[in-house]
């Protein structure tokens, strides 16, 4: 049943135009039912004899389709016409005549016919009586009048509000299958394009209508297109930096020959272009070599880090720890967790790292006392090679790669990172990692 159906797979425009025809055409019908088939909008006129038989004392509810209103009232008087009612003599004789009173004792008002209509009403085709009226009889008492109008017909009314009511529910379902089948791809499309790395996301499947497949398969496209891009720059970098290594080695052996003093400077900067090196190849390799996804006791990695930067002489303190377990990488994620502590050593003096757990989240917070980092720095310093510090020495500044290799370890862990200043002064990073039951 479903491959017949796959087949038949029209635009977004002719599901459009279908659903808009259908509803038009069950609304033409429904108007065309209500018109042939169903009773009139209002009450129908009243007879001479029916009005006769509200003067024997017959109730409203007697009345043709029990929706003309009726009151009754006595009058020392006759009434007398308004501007727009007449008395009709002929009318009220023969009202008389079926009651058996005489003639001069009824009385009947009605509203004057429209012009069209007086022809006919003197031709002596008035035995109706339309829209309002009212009825006079005399006896020893005086007058008792009868006032009429003719009201709606509930019933046309129950009936098209019904009819309405079952064309709405009708096309509510079909409506809704073809939003459904209309957005849910958009949707999906619109998920791939927001993740954070599209590169590494997975191809988005090409279902829908043809409208959107063909954009998926654009976005597939251009999906595959930016990570053979990405691979091929990391390839090109990874290898370059690789093959630094070869002319460093060599330059330090060389370096043996010089004297003391200058040989200690020359070391130092080889020292340096190679940590730069290593630490590039660990940006570069980060997110595009598959990892061992384990349980790992996040608390345990935090106080275990705390403890070997405290033995190394850095001001380094856990205040709160919490059991977190969590699916990851246990060397990725310690040395996610230490590019946070050591950044805000190198920039704070010191760093206090809490663990809160919450809501099947950890929450990881290392907060310095340093001079924090200004507003509109904060969106960077994730950025690769941007440096909180302005001066380019490595011993204040460093690479500019921690926080970055950072984000990436969090990002490939479905977690974030987050930045905010202190209010007494310094940085607080969060860290947050989804837990594992």
């Amino acid at each position: 049943m479903s491959a017949p159906l796959e087949r038949i797979n029209p635009s977004i425009l002719t599901r459009i135009v279908a659903l808009v025809a259908a509803s038009l055409l069950l609304a033409l019908a429904a108007m065309m039912l209500v018109a042939f088939r169903g009773p009139p909008p209002h009450a129908r006129p009243m007879l001479l004899g029916e009005a006769a038989q509200l003067l024997r004392g017959a109730g409203a509810s007697d009345a043709p389709g029990s929706a003309w209103s009726v009151t009754r009232y006595r009058s020392d008087r006759a009434p007398q016409p308004e501007p727009e009612q007449e008395i009709d003599g002929q009318a009220g004789a023969q009202i008389a005549r079926l009651i058996g009173v005489p003639a001069a004792d009824i009385r009947l008002l009605r509203e004057k016919p429209p012009a069209p209509m007086r022809a006919m009403a003197r031709a002596g085709q008035r035995q109706l009586l339309h829209r309002a009226f009212v009825l006079a009889q005399r006896d020893g008492q005086g007058w008792r009048v009868i006032q009429a109008w003719q009201g709606a017909n509930l019933r046309w009314y129950a009936i098209t509000l019904s009819l309405m009511a079952g064309i709405f529910v009708l096309l509510l379902l079909p409506a809704y299958w073809v939003a459904r089948r209309i957005t849910q791809p958009i949707r999906q499309l619109a998920e791939g394009a927001a993740t954070e790395r599209p590169e590494q996301a997975q191809p988005l499947p090409l279902n829908g209508p043809p409208e959107v497949r063909a954009v998926g398969a654009a976005y597939n496209h251009m999906r595959a297109r930016i990570a053979d891009y990405l691979n091929e720059r990391t390839a090109m970098l990874v290898a370059i930096a690789h093959d630094l290594r070869t002319p460093m080695t060599r330059l330090s052996f060389r370096l043996e020959q010089l004297p003391d003093g200058p040989r200690a400077k020359a070391q130092a900067d080889v020292e340096e272009m190679r940590a730069m090196v290593t630490t590039l190849l660990d940006f570069m390799r980060q997110g595009s070599e598959p990892m061992a996804r384990v349980r790992v006791d996040l608390s345990a990695i935090v106080e275990t880090l705390a403890d070997d930067l405290a033995d190394m002489g850095q001001d380094v303190a856990v205040v709160r720890s919490a059991r977190a377990v969590a699916l990851g990488d246990a060397g990725a994620l310690r040395r996610c967790i230490g590019n946070l502590v050591e950044n805000a050593v190198r920039y704070g003096g010191s760093a206090r790292i809490a663990i809160d757990v919450k809501g099947g989240r950890a929450t990881i917070l290392v907060e310095d006392d340093g001079p924090g980092v200004p507003e509109a720095a904060i969106e960077r310093l994730c950025e690769p090679f941007y440096r909180g510090e302005a001066s380019r020495n490595r011993e204040t500044g460093g690479v500019g790669l921690g926080l970055s290799i950072a984000r990436t370890i969090a990002d490939s862990h479905g977690g974030r990172l987050g930045f905010a200043n202190r209010a007494e002064g310094g940085l607080q990073v969060s860290l947050i990692l989804p837990l594992v039951g």
